[in-house]
């Protein structure tokens, strides 16, 4: 048992634990942050991933101790970072709200650090590189094509942001096609069989769910 300091959100804080104890563990246990979800326990789904020092990462294989010299993010945290001075959520958080990127909405909190970790890298993903990014985190629901679409947005919005800021131009994406399939770039003005169709044709190949349905298995 160790006194070990975190800074978590912005926020500095204290806790009393064995230094090998997850960091999902002290999260949800220690300090109430319940976003972050416990899935498979082996870093394998997705569920529990954070930002540390502003990659992402699975804090169910992340031992405490190994992080108390870095900046931790979690879902909890993504808006204060993003103007939430006036209520507004993080482009990628609004985006999956807007694309109806999640069902059940377990995988969702995970979902989103990842991508806002791809976008912090990678400003304008095509689809494919959105896929191959986000592979192994794992949806139940299927809803891979929204998350894909929703993702694809949150792009956009955050390059317009970055240009308008500097007063230029925002770069276009060159979107790819993957089995005639790319997501749509405005889902909230689709119907729900316009989105269905959309879920169908990402799911025309394995390789179109992230390739998580063998990690499902």
């Amino acid at each position: 048992m160790a006194t070990l300091h975190l800074a978590i959100n912005g926020h500095s804080y204290s806790v009393d634990a064995d230094p090998q104890t997850s960091l999902l563990t002290i999260l949800r246990e220690h300090l109430d942050l319940t976003g972050s979800k416990y899935g498979c326990g082996e870093g394998m789904c997705g569920a529990c991933t954070v930002l540390i020092d502003g990659k992402a990462q699975r804090s169910c294989i992340t031992r405490v101790g190994t992080v108390t010299q870095k900046q931790i993010t979690t879902i909890e945290g993504l808006a204060r970072g993003a103007r939430s001075d006036k209520g507004e959520l993080h482009p990628v958080q609004q985006a999956f709200l807007d694309a109806g990127a999640l069902q059940c909405g377990y995988c969702t909190s995970g979902m989103i650090m990842s991508a806002v970790a791809l976008l912090k890298k990678n400003a304008a993903p095509s689809a494919s590189e959105i896929i191959d990014s986000m592979d192994g985190n794992v949806c139940r629901c299927g809803t891979y094509a929204r998350i894909v679409s929703a993702i694809q947005k949150a792009a956009g919005v955050m390059r317009a942001s970055s240009a308008n800021k500097e007063g230029c131009l925002a770069p276009i994406a060159a979107q790819r096609t993957r089995c005639g399939a790319v997501a749509p770039s405005d889902p909230s003005t689709r119907s729900a069989s316009a989105l269905a169709r959309d879920d169908i044709a990402f799911k025309t190949k394995d390789d179109m769910v992230f390739k998580a349905e063998e990690v499902a298995r």
